[in-house]
């Protein structure tokens, strides 16, 4: 600082203080020690850090100073640098690039105030000394209790009904489905679900069976002789007792075998129940050459 007389007599002993700006050289130092760019300037400035800011360093608020010779009397004086070293953290996948002089990775997240949950992990542990360019990674592990509602499926228990047609059902007792509340512990890293365990199962709904009834009865036509005309093919049939387009299920009662014909008209003659197409009849496990078939149920097809 300068002391600057302007129009002062000696009667009157008047001054006015003026600021002037020094010179300075600032040097930085890098982390690895080694020298980095000199900046040189002047500021009217006071403190170390808002000189460099002045001069053109770009300090940052980590970084630290020395000064020599005494700061306040020396004109040009020499300002040293010291970068502090540089590290990128991630934190939930966040890059974050910390500057610090600290010595361990614990002592660098206590400093810029990163706190780690009790389930949250990190690569490395509290004690490991850093290294220049280290880059620390935080997983956010969070734990919480899901509640989910699941249904219970009913059972069905089928009943034989004589008096309900063959194929046909019907409902007796009406199912209805359960329900059960499901706990579960999710885990997350940074947001992502990893696992998801189930806690507990609670039945909180009782399901109620079904009970279906299915239909025995069969309708049946007639018994009686079944001939074969050979004027027609398919599984075709004539038959009095229906009307054409019927669908009929022929039964030889002499060995158990079935077929299914459909009906195409009447005009059988009275001693027959069915007059089948060649091909019906042998279905029926008899020869054409037998001609006829003794015993024969007619149903209707379901």
């Amino acid at each position: 600082m300068f002391v600057v007389f302007t129009g002062a007599s000696a009667e009157s002993d008047e001054r006015q203080v003026v600021q002037v700006p020094k010179p300075y050289q600032i040097v930085e130092v890098l982390n690895n020690g080694q020298t980095g760019q000199t900046f040189v300037g002047s500021s009217e400035k006071v403190k170390l850090f808002d000189i460099a800011e002045e001069v053109g360093a770009a300090p940052y608020v980590e970084d630290r100073f020395s000064d020599f010779p005494g700061f306040k009397d020396f004109y040009g004086q020499r300002i040293t640098l010291y970068r502090a070293p540089t590290y990128t953290v991630y934190d939930q996948n966040k890059e974050l690039t910390y500057r610090s002089f600290a010595s361990t990775v614990g002592e660098l997240l206590t400093q810029k105030k990163t706190v780690l949950g009790e389930d949250d992990k990190i690569n490395f542990s509290a004690d490991t000394k850093l290294e220049e360019g280290m880059v620390v990674k935080i997983t956010r592990v969070a734990k919480t209790k899901v509640i989910e509602t699941e249904k219970i499926e009913y059972k069905t228990t089928k009943q034989d009904d004589p008096t309900l047609d063959k194929g046909k059902t019907k409902v007796k007792v009406a199912g209805v489905m359960g329900e059960k509340k499901l706990t579960y512990e999710v885990t997350r890293e940074n947001g992502i679900e990893i696992s998801k365990v189930l806690l507990s199962s609670e039945v909180t709904k009782e399901a109620v069976g079904e009970t279906l009834l299915i239909g025995t009865r069969v309708t049946s036509y007639g018994e009686g002789v079944a001939s074969y005309d050979d004027s027609v093919s398919g599984m075709v049939a004539t038959c009095n007792l229906v009307s054409a387009g019927t669908m009929i299920r022929v039964v030889n009662l002499s060995n158990g075998m079935s077929v299914t014909v459909k009906s195409i008209g009447k005009g059988l003659r009275r001693d027959r129940i069915i007059d089948l197409s060649p091909e019906a009849f042998q279905a029926l496990g008899v020869s054409l050459s037998k001609g006829l078939i003794n015993n024969v149920r007619l149903e209707k097809a379901y």
